[in-house]
């Protein structure tokens, strides 16, 4: 039996329906063709992050699920469009990325951060709450010299134009492998309901 206090690095995500997250997994195989030197997101690793919690111990567990219960149970499900790809990282860019936003996405995630301060002693976010889906990482050895051509890659990108129901929240457990990490969800929560179930099945 593992101690409660064993902790487990974690996530709560905004769930993606699986349409969406397979028209980005199209749009990663069209664009990883130009930069095969980046490390692309595996297609079911796609995710919108709402709050990184970092290493949580498992005795915890159960009052961030309460949080997450409190912030789904307070909104309604809404649609959310994804579109404008971009970078972080300024002139040596770190992550290629797809911009997403909502009034109501914003909303959720301010009444995320008020119910694990609440309920689970969380602090605040560490800087600003910035919507985005990562398509691709840009490996340390790469940033300096990456920044002119993912330039190019975004500007000769089609516009992706993605619009996707938002209903449900996913705690999400991310483990370190070899080739990338792997997601497990342990719990969701619906919008409007706030009923926090057992979810065995990756995000997307």
């Amino acid at each position: 039996m593992r101690d409660a206090a064993d902790p487990r690095r974690l996530f709560i995500a905004a769930a993606l329906p699986r349409d969406a997250a397979e028209h980005l997994a199209r749009l990663i195989a069209e664009l990883r063709g130009a930069a095969p030197e980046l490390r692309w997101t595996a297609p079911d690793n796609i995710h919108l992050t709402l709050r990184f919690l970092g290493d949580v111990p498992r005795a915890a567990t159960r009052a961030v699920e309460g949080a997450m219960d409190a912030a789904a149970g307070a909104g309604a499900p809404f649609t959310l469009r994804l579109g404008g790809l971009g970078t972080f990282g300024g002139r040596r860019p770190r992550v290629l990325q797809l911009g997403a936003d909502a009034p109501e996405l914003r909303r959720l995630a301010e009444r995320l951060d008020a119910a694990l301060a609440a309920e689970a002693g969380f602090g605040p976010r560490e800087g600003p709450f910035r919507p985005h889906v990562t398509l691709a990482r840009v490996p340390r050895r790469a940033q300096g010299g990456a920044a002119a051509p993912l330039r190019e890659m975004i500007a000769g990108a089609p516009p992706p134009g993605v619009e996707c129901a938002v209903g449900r929240l996913d705690l999400v457990h991310s483990t370190p492998a070899p080739n990338g990490p792997a997601y497990r969800v342990i719990a969701s929560a619906r919008l409007g309901a706030g009923s926090t179930l057992d979810a065995p099945n990756a995000p997307g």
